[in-house]
């Protein structure tokens, strides 16, 4: 194989376990394990700091942030009083949920026009419900 175009070689789609990358270092080129070149990208990745609206921070940390600073409806809360668009933890005996257990509601609000709600409750269960103008809803119905 010596002399060969690197262009020549075989194109493989979904590397493995064992596969080697040809990298081209400072000095010399070199081959690196394809395993290891994965988790040199992802130690990387996980930190490097990037700045956000809340500061500057490792994307791991961002979203562990992002994660544990989930707003709550609490019972009795009226879901159209709901103004802005969101990620929330639903608790039970709210919007009248479809199942019980809780589980997170993405709502999309477009002014107080137009309101959708995805929920995905226990059991990975997803329901959708449609509020427009001051209506009821939709229902919810399962997807």
């Amino acid at each position: 194989m010596a002399d060969q175009k690197i262009n020549a070689l075989p194109t493989k789609t979904a590397p493995v376990t064992g596969d080697k990358c040809l990298m081209s270092g400072a000095a010399e080129e070199y081959l690196i394990d394809y395993d290891k070149l994965a988790t040199a990208i992802l130690n990387k990745l996980t930190s490097k700091t990037f700045t956000l609206d809340q500061g500057t921070k490792t994307l791991i940390a961002a979203l562990n942030e992002l994660n544990s600073k989930f707003a709550v409806i609490e019972s009795g809360e009226d879901v159209l009083e709901v103004k802005k668009s969101g990620i929330f933890y639903a608790r039970d005996g709210v919007l009248n949920l479809p199942i019980t257990g809780g589980g997170m509601l993405i709502v999309s609000y477009y002014a107080s026009s137009y309101k959708q709600l995805i929920f995905l409750g226990n059991g990975n269960r997803l329901f959708t419900q449609t509020f427009i103008s001051s209506s009821t809803g939709s229902g919810w119905d399962e997807k």
